[in-house]
């Protein structure tokens, strides 16, 4: 499940200063694009936790995705890599943007990371700039910037199908939202540039668009897209970069619990 990578973003803009403990849980349902042989398309549902404790504008967080394949239950089943994380908002240097650096610990719980990469962890430091909407008062329009460097400690430098290991990253990110109550939309765009060992570099994109109704602080529901890939076609090096992909694009509903 990707949908909550714009809700964590938007997460950020409603931290207190005093101390808070909130846990945003999604459970989804998804469907690729793409079609198998038979005419069907693949298809699954997830379960994600965010659980997040605030306390002098210090956060601690972690986020547990575990996804369940209908139509492959018994070898399809698997989680999302783990994440810790650190962040502040005590850094207070300019009146109209919000500056929160964060430290991140990714743990290797994905079937992917483990058996094919031969991840042990990869730590990021990151900051995300958030502009203050309310100070600025641009109503319910949002908007924050990520710049994340990553470094990933691995068993080898080269995968077990091939491709060369991941020795550093660096991701930018850009989220945007407006809300009329109780609707809002969103869109996250991300630019990943991965460096091997070699120091030669993929770069990667992934877009995220959503619609979300809240029905109270508690409950709300989601419709939301993604597509994620290589910038560059692997043989043609023809642009990938595109709003939709058949073959490649997520579609998705969610139901979205907050509890404090």
């Amino acid at each position: 499940m990707l949908k909550n990578v714009i809700y964590t973003a938007l997460i950020l803009l409603t931290t207190k200063a005093h101390a808070q403990f909130m846990m945003p849980l999604s459970f989804g349902y998804e469907q690729f694009a793409e079609q198998q042989s038979d005419g069907t398309q693949p298809k699954s549902l997830g379960l994600q936790i965010i659980p997040k404790y605030t306390i002098n504008e210090i956060s601690a967080s972690a986020k547990l995705s575990y996804n369940y394949d209908l139509d492959h239950p018994s070898t399809g089943n698997d989680w999302d890599d783990g994440i810790l994380s650190l962040s502040t908002t005590k850094l207070k240097p300019f009146s109209a943007v919000k500056t929160v650096p964060a430290l991140t610990l990714e743990l290797p719980f994905s079937k992917e990371s483990r058996e094919n990469r031969g991840i042990n962890y990869v730590v990021d430091a990151g900051i995300t700039f958030i502009l203050d909407s309310a100070y600025l008062n641009l109503g319910g329009f949002n908007a924050s910037y990520n710049l994340t460097y990553g470094y990933f400690q691995n068993d080898y430098t080269t995968r077990l199908n091939g491709d060369p290991a991941t020795h550093y990253k660096i991701s930018q990110a850009v989220t945007t939202s407006y809300s009329i109550d109780p609707i809002t939309f969103a869109f996250n765009f991300q630019f990943l540039s991965n460096y091997s060992y070699d120091d030669v570099v993929r770069n990667g994109f992934m877009h995220i668009e959503s619609i979300s109704y809240q029905v109270n602080p508690t409950l709300g529901f989601s419709l939301y897209h993604y597509n994620k890939g290589s910038l560059y076609k692997a043989k043609t090096y023809e642009n990938n970069l595109k709003a939709y992909d058949p073959e490649k694009s997520v579609y998705g509903l969610s139901t979205d619990l907050m509890i404090k």
